[in-house]
């Protein structure tokens, strides 16, 4: 399994999902070997939970951009498994181990399997403005062409990955994300007062400060809301923290905006039990992990309705929706949760009773699944390896 990410060194939901995947799989008696990056602070190799974990360190090398840095982790991932033989099957996560994965399957003669978790034009709207992220683009439909079969965590990524990729339909597998409850550690003993009055009710934010995550959003649906008893915190971090932290000031509401960047796991447990609602007001969200964190730590969610989440949540019963890219429409139901304490507690209630449906254990059978359908395929064709 290939992933430019794996703790400890994780940026977003990606390297959650390998991480649960391959422990989950392990479980199971596959013997999974992850293949990823350190930066020198973490062991070249180690076996957590079962897990054989490799690393390469491509911070060996100078990189002008983020895309060659990934080019050259690629070349190195190779260097490191090229002469390995103890697998069947090459597992590749996004675009990021593309060029590595299907490097591997021509060198060894091993069938690919792809988890293409969100796509290049779907994180750009549908237009690609420039040569950094045709290239991207690019490389994803390399992935799914060279690719055995492909996953897909939604409804809308299957649709997705067919329409912007030219995926054939019966070549994709739907396979959604899990939620895990033993995924935080114990909450951090925070004090509440540290962050907001005793008469303000919190409204917390999860995710990358992106456009795509639509942070911006939240801060304008709190300008239109102008309540002095909500305080808004922002946990995560990107692109977009100067351009929020100006808004907020323009908007006149940065005494009730906290920008906390990223947080430990235990402060953000600590966080969750502190809200009064989470808030994903994502513009772009092929399924939406974070949501069911929030759902599972027993916070009432407000989600755009878009991609993942839509599928997620049901209106009234497991959370709320608001139209996808409406201020207007989010402080409107934030207005409406925060101020109908019963509303909150059946909303909580109804999430997590819901989350048997989103294990990794029913991921890792379905995956299992998948790896059989492919590896009889395979055994039963002719493309072996060159003796």
């Amino acid at each position: 399994m290939l992933s430019w990410e794996y703790p400890p060194h994780i940026v977003g939901g990606l390297g959650r999902h390998v991480f649960h995947l391959s422990r989950a799989l392990s479980s199971k008696g596959v013997k999974v070997q992850v293949l990823t990056f350190t930066d020198g602070s973490s062991p070249s190799e180690e076996t957590v939970d079962g897990v054989r974990v490799m690393r390469v360190n491509p911070y060996s090398l100078r990189y002008p951009d983020f895309t060659s840095w990934i080019h050259g982790l690629n070349l190195l991932m190779v260097e490191r498994v090229v002469n390995l033989r103890e697998f069947d099957l090459i597992h590749v996560h996004d675009w990021l181990t593309a060029t590595s994965g299907i490097a591997l399957k021509h060198v060894m003669r091993k069938p690919l399997v792809a988890t293409i978790h969100s796509t290049e034009l779907g994180r750009r709207g549908g237009s690609l403005k420039n040569e950094h992220e045709r290239h991207i683009h690019e490389i994803e439909w390399l992935l799914s062409y060279e690719a055995w079969r492909v996953i897909c965590c939604s409804r809308y990524m299957v649709n997705e990955v067919s329409r912007f990729l030219d995926c054939p339909p019966n070549k994709i597998f739907q396979i959604p994300n899990g939620y895990a409850p033993d995924s935080f550690p114990k909450p951090a003993p925070l004090n509440r007062r540290d962050y907001a009055r005793d008469d303000e009710k919190i409204v917390l934010y999860v995710g990358r400060l992106v456009y795509e995550k639509g942070p911006h959003l939240l801060l304008e649906a709190a300008g239109k809301l102008r309540r002095g008893d909500l305080k808004f915190i922002f946990v995560g971090d990107g692109s977009m923290k100067p351009y929020l932290v100006d808004l907020s000031v323009r908007l006149g509401i940065s005494d009730k905006v906290y920008f906390l960047g990223h947080v430990p796991d235990d402060v953000l447990h600590a966080l969750y039990r502190l809200a009064t609602v989470a808030i994903f007001p994502s513009l772009y969200e092929p399924f939406g992990i974070v949501a069911l964190e929030a759902m599972g730590l027993g916070v009432p969610v407000i989600v755009s309705a878009v991609g993942g989440l839509d599928e997620i949540v049901q209106h009234g019963h497991n959370g709320l929706k608001f139209h996808p890219g409406s201020p207007s429409a989010l402080a409107e139901t934030i207005n409406m949760l925060v101020d109908n304490p019963e509303l909150c507690r059946r909303l909580a209630m109804n999430a997590r009773e819901g989350l048997g449906a989103f294990t990794w254990e029913k991921v890792a059978d379905e995956t299992i699944k998948l790896y059989e359908l492919v590896l009889g395929e395979y055994k039963s064709g002719t493309w072996k390896p060159r003796v």
